[in-house]
């Protein structure tokens, strides 16, 4: 016997296979607990529901691009204010005053220690979320890399990059058994790679 399948575009293909089904054998299958028309309408739903989640995924990312856009411009003015403070200063009193202290003599910078806890909680049709905790040694990160291959060996390439400890991959090809990992990254050189993780989209 067949098994049920598991992937939502292949429910949906079994799905049209039965509405057909019902249409040509319904005299040989009289008492079906649902016509047609019934799940044609649940088919039609889902559908609905689908194309919703779409969009708003769409709205998802394109409100993540504003607010990162929102703070740049943050970080330049404040940058620009405290850079006019440290030149106009008299001293640590002053300086404390925005918030701020001295410059600190310069150290030699480390590259960031292995992101923790990679995880991919919500998974859909060609999209994944992930997140991970940030290293807990090394330097200070500059940004994150994702990776993604297909397993069990496939090369691992690039498929984004971020300055905060999550993303959300779309576009992802459908059909096959992805492996996800991320690494940390400053001007001294990359981190330790993650743990990885399976997606199923």
């Amino acid at each position: 016997m067949a098994t049920f399948p598991s992937r939502e575009s292949d429910i949906t293909v079994l799905a049209q296979a039965i509405i057909q089904g019902l249409n040509t054998q319904s005299a040989n299958f009289p008492k079906s607990p649902y016509s047609a028309t019934e799940i044609q309408a649940q088919l039609n739903a889902y559908f609905g529901l689908r194309d919703t989640l779409t969009a708003l995924q769409a709205q998802v990312a394109e409100a993540a691009a504003a607010k990162q856009d929102g703070l740049n411009r943050l970080t330049d003015g404040l940058k620009a204010v405290l850079r006019y403070v440290e030149h106009a200063a008299t001293g640590e009193e002053q300086l404390a005053a925005f918030g701020w202290s001295g410059r600190r003599a310069p150290t030699a910078l480390q590259p960031p220690g292995q992101c923790r806890n990679l995880e991919a909680p919500r998974q859909g049709e060609g999209w994944a979320f992930l997140d991970w905790k940030e290293p807990a040694e090394g330097g200070k990160p500059s940004f994150y890399t994702v990776e993604i291959r297909e397993a069990p060996d496939g090369e691992w390439k690039h498929a984004a990059t971020t300055v905060e400890s999550e993303a959300t991959l779309v576009n992802l090809p459908r059909g096959k058994n992805l492996e996800c990992r991320v690494f940390a990254a400053n001007k001294a050189g990359n981190g330790p790679v993650s743990n990885t993780v399976s997606l199923v989209v």
